[in-house]
C-alpha cells in the first residue's frame, strides 16, 4: 500500500492505524443510517424496546465499524 505524506494516522501500542478522514466520515454517516433503520424495523416489526444504552453505544459501536470498513476497503 502507497503511503502518502499528506496521509494522516495514529499509534496505538506500537501500531500504525490509517486515517482516510473524507471516506472515514462517508462511511460513518451510511453506518450510522443503517443501524438506524435496522433499529426501526427491529421496533416496528419485531416489538424491540429501545434501552439507555442503544443511542450512546450505538453511535460508538458505529463509528468503530465504520472505521473496520474504511481499513478493509483500502
Amino acid at each position: 500500500m502507497d503511503q502518502n505524506p499528506d496521509d494522516k494516522h495514529f499509534e496505538l501500542f506500537g501500531l500504525t492505524f490509517p486515517i482516510y478522514q473524507s471516506f472515514l466520515i462517508k462511511t460513518t454517516i451510511g453506518v450510522w443510517i443503517a443501524m438506524l433503520l435496522i433499529l426501526l424495523v427491529g421496533m416496528t416489526f419485531f416489538g424491540y424496546e429501545m434501552t439507555n444504552a442503544d443511542l450512546p453505544m450505538g453511535a460508538i459501536a458505529g463509528f468503530l465499524f465504520a472505521y473496520l470498513l474504511t481499513i478493509i476497503a483500502r
